[in-house]
């Protein structure tokens, strides 16, 4: 079988361990966000088509160096088959697994986790789901709606919070300047997630190499901004398991 693979980097550190692991980035995504800072990866290109036979011996020789597999893009859910089968795989190896989506696949996502394939799920809640979800994530098309991607988004959180006992459930939300950063907006965001037993990390929009070359001389917040931010949502909402991702 063959994937999209935009690129592989068999050992390498993570933001959410200590351990190495396996980074596999999947090309395609269904969100054109703009202060996205995997911009390649975006799009499926004939250059990133990878034998999933390449991968899995990558995995073999990287067992007992690396902790397990990283699984981000892109939007992986995009390539349900690619990636069933690298999970399965890894599981075999006795790897852990960790998957980072959008949550726009619910279907997919819903599969992986009865079937046991995944450790833990890093979710990117890019915006509350009123009309700034469109404005941040770019989402909608002619054929699907941004309430309809809402609405998938939505029953994600439905299948994280029936199985968050199982799987570590990570959720994670950008802080742009001029784009999503009112308090409003992350109140908004952590009334959609308070009945999942997750942690829910804010994490600072860096400039550089972004989707929206407009966007690639913002500032990043201050360490102050953020968190202000946290403990504003903290006061709010005590039961909110709310840090910052520096």
């Amino acid at each position: 079988m063959q994937a999209f693979i935009g690129e592989l980097i068999p050992a390498g550190t993570v933001d959410f361990s200590n351990e190495l692991y396996m980074k596999i980035y999947f090309s395609g995504c269904d969100f054109k966000c703009p202060y996205c800072n995997t911009p390649d990866f975006l799009e499926t290109k004939f250059e990133h088509v990878i034998d999933l036979k390449e991968v899995k011996r990558d995995m073999e020789n990287q067992r007992g160096t690396v902790e397990g597999i990283f699984l981000t893009g892109g939007e992986p859910c995009f390539q349900k088959q690619a990636l069933l089968e690298l999970l399965r795989k890894a599981k075999e190896l006795k790897l852990k697994t960790v998957l980072d989506t959008n949550g726009s696949k619910p279907g997919v996502i819903e599969a992986l986790l009865k079937n046991e394939l995944i450790d833990t799920i890093i979710m990117d809640l890019k915006a509350p789901f009123n009309e700034t979800f469109e404005k941040v994530t770019k989402s909608a098309t002619f054929f699907k709606q941004s309430q309809n991607i809402i609405e998938d988004t939505k029953q994600t959180l439905q299948a994280l919070k029936a199985y968050d006992e199982k799987v570590e459930v990570i959720f994670r939300t950008t802080i742009v300047p001029g784009l999503i950063f009112r308090k409003e907006d992350f109140l908004k965001i952590s009334k959609e997630i308070e009945d999942v037993n997750a942690a829910w990390e804010l994490q600072p929009f860096r400039s550089g190499m972004v989707a929206d070359k407009k966007m690639q001389n913002i500032n990043s917040p201050t360490d102050s901004f953020l968190e202000n931010l946290r403990d504003s949502i903290k006061k709010e909402i005590p039961s909110t398991n709310i840090r910052i991702n520096r």
